[in-house]
């Protein structure tokens, strides 16, 4: 089961139809007059940061998640299956809902995110 927190409500989406995290790279090769070869600073990589595709029940649903994600808290999802996908995280891009095309019942939630230290 996944769940996704504020730390005050819990909401529960049937699904997380896509998560798609990449951790960016923060090494900085700087090239240099006269040498084929750049000076580098080495520096660990980023945390996550993606998209999320959150699948909802309903319209009220969808709303309610859609909601708890523009209220500017760090949020935690959590799921008893996939376990390297907990993570804390703020949104930091885009957030929307629509109907999913396919069901036209389900409603799908769409938030960037970028994962944080808890």
């Amino acid at each position: 089961m996944t769940t996704i927190s504020d730390g005050t409500t819990t909401l529960t989406p049937m699904l997380v139809l896509g998560w798609t995290p990449a951790r960016q790279a923060r090494t900085v090769a700087h090239p240099m007059i006269g040498r084929p070869d750049p000076d580098v600073t080495l520096r660990p990589h980023a945390t996550r940061s993606g998209q999320l595709r959150i699948l909802c029940a309903d319209e009220a649903a969808a709303v309610a998640m859609e909601a708890m994600h523009a209220s500017g808290v760090l949020l935690t999802l959590a799921d008893d299956d996939v376990t390297s996908v907990a993570m804390t995280y703020a949104v930091t891009g885009p957030l929307g809902h629509e109907l999913d095309p396919v069901t036209l019942v389900r409603w799908i939630v769409t938030a960037d995110f970028t994962e944080v230290s808890p």
